[in-house]
């Protein structure tokens, strides 16, 4: 592995290099002048992820054809093969006429990078850039970066990183179709191929700027005693002119251009600044001190809540059974999105079964495919339209410019567990689903604050927890305001060292007294862009299918194999299993709540089964009491005292969400230590919280009585 990754910047005059050459390094390092020539150069490091990036600032230039100084030496550093790769700069609020030079050093290089500047000044002038469309289009790695803003900087040093260890890159350097002159390319090219001239120049580009008339290129090919060569390519220029009535040099010019056109088309958009006077009521009532904070989350409630009653029938379902109207709510939910999708595969299953029988496949084949990999599947889809649905809502709240004042309007309050308004999306996105939560991570400024939210928003009772929490509470507690005073209070707790969490990681961990600046840029409250709040929609989802998707298939799959073999192979009963004989391990653990014997065990065992997902805790519980009990009766038939159930809720509440959300830990950190730290301190969390309730009811009981 190399000491250090050297890094050339290219950019047109005015695109922000020196703020974002500023930002990366910190101060530069050294400046003197290219050799032989009056030309500036200057050089920074910066330290990232245990390696050393020197970032090399090449002149400012519209173009690398070499019609000037800077021109020439752009582009021959790039191609003297120092660099490791080109960090090309592109200013968001021009992209149609700053692409091109983009689109120039890719046609000569595959190991290029992208950074989108001055995204803060984009987004409030409207201007709206599909990141992944334009990476597909370039074939490149392309970040959305602010160097006032600080936005961005993480994840293009990360970027940078993983072109320059092979982990990405383009295979081949950029083709741009020049239609009536593409025989030409192919005859030079082979020319050139025959006589092996500047190798370390890409072939087609210089098969290209030969045909161009580039003087620079037929100075140094002379110079190698290559002449014949230069007389070939002059004689076919002049004959191909002469015969099409065209300059070739303005024919790739303007093809470059059409080409940054039509890309520019497909992925830029702008939204125009609005005028209703609606709009800038709306606006004051979101920064007024007063009426903002609750106004700001009504908003984010109303939209989550109905994501999560689209695809789960929450809280529908709850406000029917109140009415009375249980078979309503029952159909809420059966019918609800990730009921069709838990069905649908539940019926994929069954008939896969009876096909693989049939076939004659062996039955560890069967159960591994019908138990493990389909149901794997399942799970990651049935995740999959809340994660959709909920990027829709925040998709609009964003782009719409609500969302950047809901976060200022919450910032004094997030202050004090050492965060900025903007964790407020991830601490309500956890109310649904803690995955999507934990990936919100990333709109965070600040390295340390992402991490803080990381760690801290798994505490928070995602929907499927819910669940739990409602079983336990109406199986255990009969009066309403008891009811009521245990869910209330299990939030309270929950939330609180979600927040108690964050603000010691900055303390103690990072050693940060003060919280992080809430640095944003606000546009005008708008009407949202269909076409935008799409692209953010599918971009977020599929990056979700794409790494959380795979390691939840691959954790569903490997809970089958522990549920379904044992010492002897496969087995009949689950009691048998390997989880199960996991369960009765851990289950002497249980004797510090009082609980003991068969129930020990089996509660165990569901803990365990709980880490598939929560709503598999209960499930298992009532098919450990023989499968054919209500619920209700389920719980209670492990004989536990309300105190005892209520401190093991709180346990079930606390401790690991679900491997789902520890696959996401594991790809934002990228970090299996971090992974595991902190999977073994929401278990220490919960044990310590749920113990200490426990006991201090048992003492309050006893001085009672």
């Amino acid at each position: 592995m190399k000491r250090e990754i050297v890094v050339a910047v290219a950019g047109n005059p005015n695109v922000g290099k020196s703020t974002l050459f500023t930002i990366l390094t910190g101060e530069i390092a050294h400046v003197a002048n290219w050799p032989g020539t009056t030309v500036e150069r200057k050089e920074g490091i910066r330290r990232h992820r245990g390696r050393v990036i020197r970032f090399v600032d090449l002149p400012g230039t519209y173009s690398i054809s070499a019609t000037s100084p800077e021109e020439i030496v752009a582009r021959e550093y790039i191609v003297s093969g120092e660099p490791d790769l080109v960090l090309v700069l592109v200013d968001s609020t021009a992209p149609e006429r700053t692409l091109n030079l983009a689109v120039q050093v890719l046609e000569l290089t595959s190991r290029v990078v992208i950074a989108l500047t001055k995204a803060d000044a984009a987004h409030s002038q409207g201007i709206h850039i599909h990141v992944d469309k334009l990476e597909e289009k370039l074939r490149a790695p392309v970040v959305l970066v602010s160097a006032l803003k600080g936005t961005g900087i993480r994840e293009l040093l990360d970027t940078i990183l993983d072109v320059a260890e092979g982990k990405r890159s383009g295979k081949s350097t950029l083709r741009i179709n020049y239609s009536w002159l593409e025989p030409y390319i192919s005859e030079v090219e082979s020319l050139l191929r025959k006589q092996n001239v500047l190798p370390e120049y890409d072939r087609r580009w210089l098969a290209i700027k030969l045909l161009e008339g580039d003087r620079r290129l037929e100075d140094l090919l002379i110079q190698k005693g290559l002449k014949t060569v230069v007389e070939k390519t002059r004689s076919l220029r002049q004959a191909i002119e002469r015969s099409t009535g065209r300059s070739i040099s303005e024919h790739i010019i303007t093809s470059r251009f059409n080409y940054v056109d039509s890309i520019a088309r497909e992925t830029v958009v702008r939204v125009p600044a609005p005028s209703a006077p609606m709009f800038s009521r709306i606006e004051n009532l979101l920064i007024h001190p007063l009426y903002g904070p609750p106004l700001g989350l009504l908003i984010l409630l109303a939209a989550f809540t109905a994501a999560f009653a689209l695809n789960t029938g929450f809280p529908l379902n709850i406000v029917f059974s109140s009415i009375g109207l249980s078979e309503v709510a029952e159909l809420v939910e059966e019918y609800s999105l990730s009921g069709l999708v838990e069905k649908g595969f539940s019926i994929l299953g069954a008939k896969t079964a009876e096909i693989l029988y049939a076939a004659g496949a062996p039955s560890w084949v069967v159960a591994l495919i019908a138990e493990g990999v389909i149901p794997g599947v399942g799970s990651v889809l049935s995740f999959f339209p809340l994660i959709v649905i909920i990027y829709a809502a925040l998709s609009v709240i964003e782009d719409s410019g609500i969302g950047p004042r809901i976060a200022v309007s919450m910032n004094r309050f997030f202050n004090y567990f050492g965060l900025s308004g903007k964790a407020i999306y991830p601490f309500m996105i956890g109310l649904g689903c803690n995955v999507p939560a934990v990936l919100a991570s990333r709109a965070s400024i600040e390295e340390e604050e992402r991490k803080q939210i990381i760690v801290s928003v798994p505490f928070v009772p995602c929907q499927a927890r819910l669940i739990v929490i409602l079983a336990f509470v109406t199986a255990y507690f009969r009066k309403p305001v008891f009811q009521a005073l245990s869910i209330i209070s299990i939030y309270a707790v929950a939330l609180l060292l979600a927040l108690a969490t964050s603000l010691a990681t900055r303390r103690v961990y990072f050693r940060k007294k003060t919280p992080p600046e809430l640095i944003l840029e606000i546009p005008p409250i708008h009407r949202p862009s269909f076409k935008v709040v799409w692209w953010l929609t599918w971009d977020y989802s599929k990056h979700f299918l794409r790494k959380a998707g795979t390691l939840i298939v691959l954790l569903s799959i490997a809970t089958w194999w522990l549920l379904s073999y044992g010492p002897g192979g496969i087995v009949e009963d689950v009691r048998a299993s390997y989880g199960a004989i996991l369960g009765k391990a851990i289950s002497p653990l249980l004797l510090l709540y009082g609980v003991g014997g068969e129930n020990a065990w089996k509660t165990a065992f569901a803990l365990i089964q709980g880490l598939a997902a929560k709503e598999a805790l209960i499930e298992t519980i009532a098919v450990m009491q023989g499968g054919e009990v209500s619920t209700k009766e389920a719980l209670l038939a492990l004989g536990l005292t309300p105190l005892q159930a209520y401190s093991l809720l709180v346990f079930m509440v606390l401790y690991v969400p679900c491997f789902a959300t520890i696959a996401a830990i594991y790809l934002e950190t990228k970090s299996l230590k971090t992974t595991l730290v902190s999977m073994l301190y929401m278990i220490a969390s919960a044990m310590i919280i749920s113990l200490t309730i426990y006991y201090l009811g048992q003492l309050i009981l006893l001085v009672a009585t």
